[in-house]
């Protein structure tokens, strides 16, 4: 990480974008790691008298409203202001992807930007502009947030990592590794957690609220869609549908299937599983998991997707549910009889 590291906290540090803004921009669909990731960034770079903002295409979930994000560290995209928006913006930096695609709407004001950075650790990382450090070893980019923080901090020779900050990335450690139970998880992940509860973060409330916390709705929906899960190549591939008419009946929302999909992969002998989700607009987005042999990420890039190689996922436009199931059981197929 030594020389990528430096230089995107050259950039961070840089005079050149003195009275410039510095936005941070995490993907569409938040989760807990980009959005912790960016928001830490952000109340860092705050805290040295940077003029910073998270980008955001949306609102900030109810289900991450635990983190008590505050409402003056983010801004919401919207066209009718992206003149003034990129004439502010000296600095665009990319957490938890690379591609202006991924960001939404926002991406439009990432992409303008003449000077980027990345800070990332998906393995299909794309988009090879600006300061790039993608680290795939990484079990989320909140270590790499925690990495640039110290360094920051030594240039600086202030002390930024606040219990506030802390929580944040400790979100995002835990999101991505599954409260340290996923395969991801690394020595390095422990001791960066090991930080982030010295400094304050709070274990127990964001694994609470992350994978304990549930509604009634949500267990609805979850029980439509297992009661049709499908299995193939002798039980080692899952695969189950969650449409628009399922939500509604449910009365949940479009995010109360997260998750579903680690809870076929837990099924016993399953080696991949899939959730075909329709969202409100159209699109259909699938999320992948795996357990070796199988490499989610590469199964994702035949699709134009990517991720890690046991969680990735793709989205489709123009399809229907059914053809996009069809597909994967197609695709699937070289997988399981190589």
């Amino acid at each position: 990480m030594g020389e990528v590291a430096d230089s995107i906290v050259d950039l961070l540090l840089s005079e050149d974008i003195s009275g410039k803004v510095i936005f941070v921009y995490p993907h569409v669909r938040l989760d807990g790691d980009c959005i912790g990731s960016a928001a830490a960034l952000v109340a860092v770079l705050r805290n040295i008298n940077r003029r910073s903002y998270v980008m955001l295409e949306e609102p900030i979930p109810e289900r991450l409203a635990f983190m008590n994000i505050p409402d003056d560290l983010y801004r919401i995209y919207s066209s009718d202001n992206h003149n003034q928006l990129s004439q502010e913006q000296g600095l665009a930096v990319a957490v938890d992807c690379s591609d202006a695609g991924r960001m939404g709407s926002a991406g439009t004001l990432y992409e303008v930007s003449s000077s980027k950075a990345v800070l990332d650790h998906h393995v299909s990382s794309g988009e090879a502009t600006g300061t790039r450090l993608v680290v795939p070893q990484a079990a989320a980019t909140a270590e790499l947030v925690l990495h640039i923080i110290r360094i920051i901090e030594t240039r600086t020779h202030k002390s930024l990592l606040n219990e506030q900050i802390a929580n944040f990335l400790m979100v995002g450690i835990q999101s991505d590794t599954g409260r340290f139970s996923y395969q991801n998880t690394t020595p390095d992940t422990l001791r960066a957690a090991a930080d982030l509860l010295e400094a304050g973060a709070n274990l127990y409330l964001n694994a609470y609220h992350l994978f304990d916390l549930t509604s009634v709705e949500r267990m609805r929906l979850i029980s439509k869609a297992l009661s049709g899960a499908r299995m193939f190549y002798d039980g080692k591939m899952a695969m189950t549908a969650v449409t628009q008419e399922m939500i509604r009946d449910a009365n949940a929302s479009d995010y109360a299937a997260d998750g579903l999909v680690s809870n076929l992969r837990d099924i016993e002998g399953v080696v991949a599983s899939f959730v075909v989700r329709e969202s409100g607009d159209g699109e259909i987005r699938v999320n992948i998991r795996s357990r070796e042999p199988f490499d989610s990420a590469a199964f994702a890039e035949i699709f134009g997707g990517g991720g890690h190689h046991r969680a990735a996922g793709f989205s489709v436009r123009d399809s229907s549910v059914n053809e996009v199931c069809k597909s994967i059981i197609h695709q699937a197929e070289s997988f399981f009889t190589e």
